[in-house]
This record gives structure tokens, sequence and C-alpha cells, in this order.
């Protein structure tokens, strides 16, 4: 494998960490936790989670339409791990988390760690060259991620541009395979033809595809790390724009001029990377995300910026590329957040089910006399594009954050108000009720600093078997206090 500079190249920004107890998560961003830490699967696809640990077993009592339950019960932190002492000033990119029956795998900085996923102890380490720089929480049913890190430096920049990709086999910690990306065809500062850099990675049927940040890309085998197929840009300017993985893979394609693009979203067969359907999407919109990919569901952003502001979703046949329902966002009603490069990995949306489920972004509470913020969850019928009645409050200062689907229902984590009990909670994907899963008491000396060290803004949540995994996605150099780089809370 090829070496590179170790430094990370700096974060266009940071959020900002929250450190006093619990109560940090309350003032933390409304925008979290879908992507990047959907179940095994990108796109919230309902047929890829587990039935969650514990169903029906707990209680609130705390809102009104929570259901009725007995105690529910308490979470104690099983085991955690401090951040490697941050390089950059700006921090360090750590994100990745993945879980398989055996394992709990993070990324560190410049590594992958393994760990029982109950007892903490760690499996396995496997080292890396350089940093990694793009992940996804996609794993093949026998336990397999790919991941890229940095390789080539660029003139006049510290880090390494993120051109080699490879497998990686989470029950076993071994690399299977190395690859880098193609080259763009773009020469930079008379060295040649640049490389070009990975801004996504979707896996399906046995397939990843890896978007580039501007261009290109290619696909690999990923049992053999065999190139399958590269997308090729067009006479008239045609390219994939990325890809978003699950049971179906989804790319968008764009044409023409690039202020002024057609767009059109196709589904693809893996293995060949050729169209299976294809849906025109119309000219008001310069970017198109995908949010689901079975069901496949679509949003479309018309402007500019660094993040994608959600005007208008569709849904539509993955076989027929026919459009079935189409549903109006209110301007910044709702928690999506989308990066303007990057296809398939959008926050907050969850589809399963014949529903599209949506966390609302923060507003007053309901109560005028309480100060603080809320949120809660809405759906809507794919079928029609109608909301579903009912909602899934949070609660006076309060908020849900989404956490992946489980059959038809939504998991998700309920902060707590100032003095209180934050949660992981079930939504009832039919009536919106809530079911407490696992309550995490706020007094508690070891859980409570660990729950506040992060920032729910810019962190992955994992939960199955009772038990919630909240990986780190970035390291603060700047902190008053101890930066978990994960931290495993259960009730086993």
């Amino acid at each position: 494998m090829p070496t590179a500079p170790p430094n990370v190249p700096p974060p266009a920004a940071r959020r900002a960490r929250l450190w006093p107890g619990i109560v940090a998560i309350i003032a933390g961003s409304a925008l979290v936790l879908g992507c990047g830490t959907w179940y095994l699967t990108s796109g919230g696809d309902s047929d890829s989670s587990k039935p969650a640990a514990n169903a029906g077993k707990g209680a609130d009592g705390n809102d009104g339409n929570h259901a009725s339950q007995a105690a529910p019960p308490s979470a104690k932190m099983l085991f955690n791990q401090y951040t490697p002492k941050a390089t950059n000033s700006l921090g360090d990119r750590v994100f990745g988390e993945w879980l398989t029956d055996t394992v709990y795998a993070k990324t560190g900085l410049k590594e992958i760690g393994g760990y029982d996923p109950a007892k903490g102890t760690q499996r396995w380490k496997l080292p890396l060259p350089t940093p990694v720089c793009v992940t996804t929480p996609q794993i093949t049913a026998d336990g397999v991620t790919v991941i890229a890190y940095e390789g080539e430096k660029l003139p006049d920049f510290d880090g390494g541009l993120c051109t080699e990709v490879a497998a990686v086999n989470v029950n076993t910690g071994k690399l299977l395979w190395h690859a880098t990306m193609p080259t763009s065809g773009v020469a930079v500062s008379g060295s040649g033809d640049r490389k070009v850099g990975a801004a996504e990675i979707a896996i399906s049927g046995g397939t990843a595809a890896v978007g580039g940040e501007n261009d290109g890309g290619t696909a690999w085998d990923i049992a053999t790390g065999k190139q399958l197929w590269k997308p090729q840009v067009t006479a008239d300017n045609c390219l994939d724009n990325g890809y978003a993985g699950g049971p179906v893979l989804v790319t968008v394609r764009q044409c023409g001029d690039v202020y002024h693009p057609t767009l059109s979203v196709q589904t693809l067969n893996p293995a060949t990377g050729q169209p299976l359907s294809t849906y025109k999407v119309s000219s008001a919109f310069r970017y198109m995300y995908v949010l689901s990919t079975k069901p496949l569901v679509i949003g479309g952003y018309p402007g500019d910026g660094d993040v994608a502001k959600i005007s208008d979703i569709y849904s539509v046949d993955d076989t027929t590329g026919k459009e079935l329902a189409h549903i109006t966002i209110p301007n910044e009603k709702y928690a999506i957040e989308c990066k303007v490069a990057q296809v398939g990995t959008c926050r907050g949306p969850l589809a399963g089910g014949g529903k599209l489920f949506l966390p609302t972004t923060d507003h007053d509470n309901a109560s005028p006399d309480v100060p603080g913020h809320t949120n809660e969850f809405v759906a809507f019928d794919l079928a029609t594009g109608k909301p579903v009645p009912g909602r899934a409050d949070a609660g006076d200062e309060r908020k849900l954050f989404p956490i992946r689907m489980d059959g038809n229902n939504v998991i998700a984590l309920r902060t707590p108000p100032y003095q209180g009990h934050s949660a992981v909670v079930s939504i009832d994907g039919a009536t919106l009720k809530q079911t407490v899963l696992m309550e995490l008491p706020n007094d508690d000396k070891i859980l409570t600093p660990a729950l506040g060290a992060f920032n729910m803004g810019t962190n992955d949540l994992l939960y199955d078997k009772g038990r919630l995994y909240i990986g780190d996605r970035l390291t603060d150099k700047d902190t008053n206090g101890p930066q978990y780089l994960f931290a495993v809370l259960g009730t086993n």
C-alpha cells in the first residue's frame, strides 16, 4: 500500500462541542444521525434493519402520545475509549463505525479497531498508512465494508487526496484488497493527470461504487477487488454525480451546462453499471439527492451553497422510473441535511413501510411558560404524498434524533429536559406512538459526562440488542474535558 502524509485536510468548519452534562445534547444541532448512522445500509431502507432488542418493554409517560408500558430498562456505560490526540488544529476525521453480530468496529486516527460489542474487549486493530477520509455505514452480509484513505499529496496542500480504496472484513480486521482511484484527465501544476478524489461510497449487490469529488468514480467487486466498471463522460457532457447503495444502486446523472444541468435519477445494475430505470428530474432543480433507495425517495434542491436545502421530495418506482408522489417541503421546516458534493449521504429522513419519516427542525416548546426548544417526527404516505395523521412529539425541552428503521418503525434517541432522562425509543410506523426501549439516566457519574461530551450533530449512532453505540466523527484539539472516540451504553 502507498504511504502518504499523515496530516488530515482541515474541515471547513467544526460545530461547537458541548460539554456540561447531558443538557449539552439538548443544545446540539437539530440535523443529526441519518446517513452516517443508518443501520448497515444507507437511505433508511427498512429491509436491512434488525428487530430492536427489548421492544415493547419500556415506559415513559411524560408525553401525551407515548405508549403505556411497564418501567423501561435503565442503561449503564458498558465501555468507551478516549480519542487520540488531535494532530490538526481543527481536528482530525475519525468517522466510520460498523456493527456485526460479533464485532463493533470504529475508525481512529490512521487505524480501525474492532471490539466485542458487549464487553468492549479489543479483538483486532488494523493500522493504515494515512487517515481514513471516506466511509460508508453499509456492510455486506458476510461483514465486509469499504473505506477510502488519503493517498498522493497535492501541491501546496498539507493533506493527501482521498484516492486509496480498500475492503475491510469487520469480523476479522483483515484488509482484503486495496486499489487506487482512476485519473480524471485533469493536469495539476504540471504533475500530470490528477487522480479522482473519492467523495462517497455505496455498497449494493456485491459492488462498491465510489463517487468522485467533482467527476468520475468507479466500481469494484467487493469480494475480489476487481474493477467492474467506470462511468463514462459522454459527448454531451453527461456524468454520474455520485451513488447511493443498499438493496438498489442509484445514481444521479448530470448532463449539459454545470450551472443549468439536466438531471436524471437512474437505478443501476451493480455488476455492470448499466441503467435499469430512469426518472427525469424537473429543470427547476440544480441538485438531486437520494434519501432512500428502497423505497426510492429523492429530494430536489434548486440553489447553491455548501449545505443543500431540500424543497421537494419525490417517491419513484425503482423498476420503471415512474413518479409515484410529490411532497412539497416548507422552507427549512424539516431537519434534512445534504452535502452538495454527495448524492447519498443526507441526514434526517428515514423511509419504510410505505412512509417517509421526517424530524422537524427545532421550534419553541408547546408550553409558552417553558423556555427552550423541541421537535417532533411526522410521516408522509409515499403512494399519495399526503401527510399521515398524528405525530411523535419529543415533549417540551426534548428532541428526537433519528437512528434507523426497524421494520416499519423508527428507532430514535430522545434527549432529556434539564432534569430528566434521555431514552432510545421506537416510534410506531402506523400510529407514531412511542415505546421506550432503553432509558439513559442523567445522574450516572460516568454516563452523564460521556453523553454530554458528544455533539449529536457530528456523531454517529447505532442501536442493536439493547445497546447504543455513539461514535465521534471529528477529534477536537481544544477541549474542556475528556473526549470520547466512542461510548457504548446498554442494559446488558
